[in-house]
């Protein structure tokens, strides 16, 4: 590949990425605002700049030059007038490794900070610690391997004597990154299949959902590749670069699909059929709805909350995997409502249920006073069981 080709393309490639990346930064601040933000955004932030920082070293490397493509014979060769941009060349080359080896597992993060709220309260929960613990162990092992495959380390920008091709070509490198790599994607593609499972949406979002959460598959596909042309041709190092490249841009778009979904909650492909429009901050990941409708065995928690006299009725419909913890929402079902309401006066929807009042003794009468009301509907599927009586 030519040098130009290698730039355009990865200036094209990083271009379009980053869009992906801030749009789905966009969203996050469009739904939430700056409270909203978590640490998924922090990981996206941190492969922005590592990304930023990779990019800006491709293209320095095609200026300087660098010790990869050498031989024992051609490094006496070089003149030493070269050889402080080539020594900085390779100085730099050893970085990006870190870099990209960084940007490709803060992107993991992002997708494991998606479970993590996916599965909250369920035994999904488990695969997200699993998967998590593996992702770090992995990077830790890629970034000593990186580290100690040439030692001592000031070898790997040595230009004379030839350090040998661990230090310059470093193939072993590509097999151990490319391996964890795929490993660690697959542990992450493995965690949403029981969730997508028992979702109960139309059949078109349902593919929707299933195409943009094992859209991983992509990213795996681009690490075989990249490692495979790589090695095929370990001294040209325009091709491992475009390689890289091509799969930081890959990587990106899957990344920030799920982020970008909730601009999209509205529309009729993409949207769920429950939701109405709202930017109420409960909501504003915009990863627990997937439009899943009630079945036939769900116990819905509605919370009221009276807020000033000048807010106007506002309903958020939010549908989520159950939950079992203590003081958070319950369900029987495969599927589960959850629905906010801020109205004025409290909750109609909730007038025929039993409530319970909270209230304190003693209140301040400078204080502001904020009044909670709960009610428990429980929906009883099998025909002919007693329901109970209404009680405090």
């Amino acid at each position: 590949m030519a040098a130009d080709d290698l730039t355009i393309e990865t200036f094209t490639e990083y271009g379009i990425g980053m869009v992906f990346l801030i749009v789905r930064l966009f969203a996050r601040l469009h739904l939430g605002g700056l409270r909203g933000l978590r640490l998924d955004d922090a990981f996206a932030v941190a492969a922005m700049i590592f990304w930023t920082m990779q990019t800006a070293i491709i293209y320095l490397l095609q200026m300087y030059g660098n010790n990869i493509g050498l031989t024992t014979q051609t490094a006496m060769l070089v003149p030493a007038s070269k050889m402080p941009a080539m020594i900085l060349g390779s100085k730099l080359a050893f970085m990006n490794w870190i870099w990209y080896m960084c940007y490709i597992w803060c992107l993991k993060g992002v997708l494991l900070c998606l479970y993590y709220k996916l599965t909250q309260g369920t035994w999904h929960r488990n695969l997200v610690w699993g998967a998590t613990a593996f992702c770090l162990l992995t990077w830790l092992l890629c970034l000593l391997t990186h580290i100690c495959i040439c030692t001592p380390v000031h070898r790997n920008w040595q230009i004379k004597p030839y350090p040998g091709d661990n230090c310059t070509l470093r193939g072993p490198l590509y097999i151990v990154i490319a391996v964890f790599n795929v490993l660690s994607d697959l542990v992450i593609l493995i965690i949403p299949i029981p969730i997508l499972a028992k979702l109960q949406v139309p059949l078109q979002r349902k593919i929707i959902l299933v195409v943009m959460f094992s859209s991983g598959v992509f990213i795996m596909i681009c690490t075989i590749l990249r490692a495979y042309y790589s090695l095929g041709d370990i001294t040209n190092l325009p091709i491992a670069l475009g390689w890289a490249n091509r799969e930081c841009f890959v990587a990106a778009i899957v990344v920030s699909l799920p982020g970008i979904k909730p601009l999209f909650r509205n529309t009729r492909w993409l949207g769920s059929s429950n939701r109405k429009n709202s930017k109420s901050p409960y909501n504003s990941s915009g990863y627990n709805n997937f439009g899943s409708k009630v079945s036939g065995k769900t116990k819905t928690f509605i919370s009221s909350r009276r807020r000033s006299a000048s807010n106007g009725r506002h309903f958020e419909l939010d549908s989520v995997l159950p939950r079992t913890e203590k003081g958070s929402r319950i369900s029987t079902g495969d599927s589960e409502e959850y629905i906010l309401e801020s109205a004025k006066g409290g909750s109609s929807s909730a007038s025929a249920a039993p409530r319970l009042h909270c209230e304190s003794e003693h209140r301040d009468p400078l204080a502001i006073q904020v009044t909670t009301e709960y009610a428990l509907q429980t929906e009883y599927g099998a025909p002919g069981r007693p329901r109970p009586s209404p009680g405090v």
